[in-house]
């Protein structure tokens, strides 16, 4: 049974390697900015907009959307996007995707631990339930205001 995500305060970290690095910006604030692992600023606010669907923001930034295939933090209204989260039961995680496009989700590179995070085409192996690929897997922890 998939846990009920509802809108909140959350850090995001990826579930590519043991130490679940959080997902994040810089401190700098440019009007538009990569979205990567090992950020500085961690905190996001999730708003649910409907069935799995959800708008992310970070850091004060009010919009996350798609640049060039990276997922972008944005002051620009233009730039809002809405993210399906889609439970995967076998392990215990997220894959993210634009509404618009769920064959792809958010991922990180295997070799570097201060990844970009971009689209890519989401990875599942046969099996039931589906084994997802740990770079597309992230889970939402629930920060105490």
């Amino acid at each position: 049974m998939a846990p009920n995500l509802t809108s909140g305060t959350f850090r995001v970290v990826s579930l590519i390697d043991d130490s679940n690095p959080p997902v994040g910006i810089n401190f700098i604030r440019p009007t538009v900015q990569s979205v990567y692992l090992n950020a500085r600023v961690t905190t996001w606010a999730v708003e649910q907009e409907g069935d799995n669907t959800y708008r992310l923001s970070v850091g004060g930034y009010p919009y996350t959307g798609v640049a060039v295939n990276s997922v972008i933090a944005s002051l620009h209204p233009e730039q809002d996007m809405e993210w399906i989260a889609t439970y995967r039961e076998r392990q215990d995680a997220y894959t993210i995707s634009p509404i618009k496009n769920a064959i792809v989700g958010w991922t990180v590179a295997n070799d570097d631990p201060n990844s970009k995070i971009t689209l890519r085409p989401i990875i599942s192996g046969r099996s039931l339930p589906p084994h997802f690929v740990p770079t597309q897997l992230f889970r939402f922890e629930a920060v105490d205001e």
